[in-house]
C-alpha cells in the first residue's frame, strides 16, 4: 500500500469511529432482531414518559410476533360475526331511542315535574332527538373503504384473543377497564419471558427498570380471579335496554 494513503485512511476511521460509537449509544432496546432508537422515545418529556413510548413499540413488536406464532389471527369468519353483532346493536341501538324519545316526550306532556327534573328530561331529549335526527339524514359522506371496518375489527379481536391466551398462560392480575379486563399481570409476564428468551434487550438499564417498574404496579381497579372472564362482548347477549328510567 502506498505509504500517502495510510495517513487519509486513519483520517476516515476516526472521522467515522464517532458516528459508529453515537449508533451504539442511541440503541435502547432490541426486539425480535429490530434495533429501537432513542430518537423513537419522541413525544416524551420525562423519564417515565420515554419508558411509556418504550413500551408501546415493544409490545406492539411482541404481540404481532406472538399472534403469528400462536395462531390467533382474526379469520374471515370472525370479523363476519363481530360485524353482524355490530350491526344488530345499532339496529337496536335506533329502536331504544326513538322508545325512550316517545317516552321522554309523554312524560314531559304530562307535567308534574319539579324544575330539576324537568331540566334534566328536557336535556336528556334534545340529545336523543339530535341523535334521531342524525339517523335520519346523515348527510354526505367519504367514499366507504370495505378494507377499513374489517381491519379494525380483525384487531380488536386479535386484541381480545391475545388477552384471553396470554392470561390462560401466565396468569397474573387482571385490570377492569371500560373495554373489558385487561390482562395486566400477564403482560409483563410475556415481555420478561421475551427477554429470557433473548428474543427482547434492553441496552439502556435506566429506562429497562422505569418500563419494568410500570408494569409492576397494581392498577387500581383489579378482577377478583373468580371473576375474571375474557369472553369478548359480541359473544354476549345484546342489553335488553341500556337507557335509564
Amino acid at each position: 500500500m502506498n505509504a500517502r494513503c495510510i495517513p487519509l485512511l486513519l483520517l476516515a476511521a476516526l472521522a467515522f469511529a464517532p458516528w459508529c460509537a453515537l449508533g451504539a449509544d442511541n440503541n435502547v432496546a432490541t426486539v425480535l432482531g429490530k434495533s429501537i432508537q432513542r430518537g423513537q422515545l419522541t413525544g416524551g418529556e420525562s423519564e417515565y414518559e420515554q419508558a411509556g413510548r418504550l413500551y408501546d413499540l415493544v409490545w406492539s413488536a411482541v404481540t404481532g410476533h406472538y399472534i403469528e406464532h400462536h395462531g390467533l389471527a382474526a379469520t374471515a369468519g370472525e370479523v363476519a360475526e363481530l360485524a353482524d353483532y355490530d350491526r344488530e346493536f345499532e339496529r337496536r341501538d335506533r329502536v331504544q331511542r326513538a322508545r325512550k324519545l316517545e317516552e321522554l316526550d309523554q312524560r314531559l306532556a304530562a307535567g308534574e315535574l319539579d324544575e330539576k327534573q324537568r331540566e334534566w328530561l328536557e336535556e336528556f331529549r334534545a340529545v336523543l332527538a339530535r341523535m334521531a335526527r342524525r339517523d335520519a339524514d346523515p348527510g354526505p359522506s367519504p367514499a366507504a373503504d370495505p378494507e377499513r371496518p374489517a381491519e379494525r375489527y380483525a384487531q380488536w379481536i386479535e386484541m381480545w384473543k391475545l388477552n384471553r391466551a396470554i392470561y390462560e398462560r401466565y396468569r397474573g392480575v387482571v385490570a377492569l377497564t371500560r373495554f373489558g379486563p385487561y390482562p395486566h399481570g400477564a403482560r409483563a409476564a410475556l415481555l420478561e419471558d421475551y427477554e429470557r428468551r433473548g428474543l427482547l434487550q434492553f441496552s439502556d438499564a435506566g429506562l429497562r427498570e422505569r418500563l419494568l417498574a410500570m408494569l409492576a404496579a397494581r392498577p387500581s381497579m383489579v378482577v377478583a380471579p373468580a371473576d375474571v372472564d375474557f369472553t369478548p362482548y359480541w359473544k354476549r347477549p345484546i342489553p335488553p335496554s341500556y337507557f335509564p328510567d
